[in-house]
């Protein structure tokens, strides 16, 4: 049951763990406090050449790489020397909570890898306790969970809810000249991908204006497509109906201004003819995804799924660059049996298990969150 729990793309798995904790629902609060606010800017000068060049165009990458064939020209010195307002809406993953993302956002917000001359003067993630998940049990006994027909809008609404909440609470705090970027972690990447296509069916003023300062959208451990060769449609036809909106796609959201980037690893093979715990695990969570088992991934999810379409990056990222270890999908082993406490942080894993917000790994995405220098 961890597990499955702990999988990208499960709301399967979200609503029958949510039926075993439906007893103790009556105790835990509606809604958690949204994540404290960061304090402060920095702004950082133009990066050495070398990592400045990550800013130009990049089709696939491999451990933060990018094409050797630039496609841009950079721009005169003048043009960079007034610092860009970015402020960062993290979506979170399965029954994660904003507590377990309030020093990955610090880290973000010191970062010397950020893009030239930018500053995040604000952040926060999407304020979701673990308890919002129960709102998915609703959909159990209707025929569209059944036939795996879910509609994006209807079974998501508490979740744009709460991206809608911070946001506004980020043009509060920053104005509405900033520029937006929305990260999304694991199943955070493609709810964020729908609210951005429109399929949350919102006309508030809080959506119109996203749409106008919405910059970039990164992607951690998102599986992007629903293919027929999965065993089991572990997201009712959500993520499938995502997929197939023209609204959604890769090329729609490019030419709207926003610059997507999706980010992968492919350090875990999944093998079942093995003691390596870890590959065992993964091949578990890649079989039903997928069909296949020995494929690679971040253990929970696979490469081949967390790509979209071009114009969109694509950054895989192999190994982590300080200790060579193999990125994993997490940094918790969320609690969603915690009702009593649905704000509570998920548990910890040990400091080895590098992730996609781990130093060293961090430097091969984030300059993607806001480019100063554009395609």
């Amino acid at each position: 049951m961890i597990i499955i729990g702990h999988s990208s793309c499960s709301l399967l798995a979200a609503a029958l763990c949510v039926l075993l904790m439906v007893g103790t629902a009556a105790f835990a609060p509606s809604r958690g406090l949204p994540s404290s606010t960061c304090r402060g800017s920095l702004c950082f000068p133009p990066l050495p050449s070398p990592l400045s060049s990550i800013m130009e165009s990049s089709p696939v990458g491999v451990n933060g790489s990018h094409d050797s064939s630039p496609t841009t020209t950079e721009p005169a010195a003048s043009a960079i020397t007034t610092p860009k307002k970015v402020a960062i809406l993290l979506c979170p993953a399965q029954f994660c909570v904003p507590a377990d993302y309030s020093s990955f956002l610090a880290s973000i917000k010191c970062s010397p890898h950020l893009p030239p001359n930018t500053c995040v003067v604000a952040s926060r993630v999407a304020p979701l306790p673990r308890t919002e998940w129960i709102k998915v049990a609703k959909q159990l006994p209707t025929k569209k969970f059944i036939d795996a027909t879910l509609d994006v809008q209807v079974t998501l609404d508490w979740y744009f809810d709460a991206i809608e909440e911070a946001l506004a609470e980020l043009f509060a705090q920053a104005g509405e000249d900033v520029e937006i970027c929305l990260v999304g972690h694991s199943i955070g990447g493609w709810v964020a991908r729908a609210y951005l296509g429109g399929l949350s069916g919102s006309s508030t003023a809080v959506h119109r204006l996203t749409k106008e300062r919405i910059t970039s959208l990164v992607t951690l451990g998102t599986p992007h497509i629903s293919p027929s060769s999965a065993l089991i449609d572990q997201t009712r036809g959500l993520l499938r109906q995502i997929a197939s909106s023209p609204s959604c796609s890769s090329q729609s959201l490019t030419d709207r201004g926003v610059q997507i980037t999706c980010v992968s690893s492919s350090g875990l093979q999944g093998n079942i003819f093995t003691t390596e715990l870890e590959q065992i695990v993964a091949a578990t969570s890649y079989l039903p995804l997928t069909g296949k088992y020995n494929t690679k991934g971040d253990g929970i999810v696979p490469t081949d799924l967390a790509f979209m379409e071009p114009p969109a990056r694509k950054v895989e990222i192999q190994q982590c660059f300080k200790t060579k270890s193999p990125v994993r999908h997490a940094h918790v082993l969320p609690t969603p049996w915690n009702l009593v406490d649905g704000s509570a942080a998920s548990w910890s894993l040990p400091d080895e298990f590098v992730w996609y917000g781990s130093e060293g790994v961090l430097s091969q995405w984030l300059p993607y969150v806001s480019l100063t220098y554009k395609d």
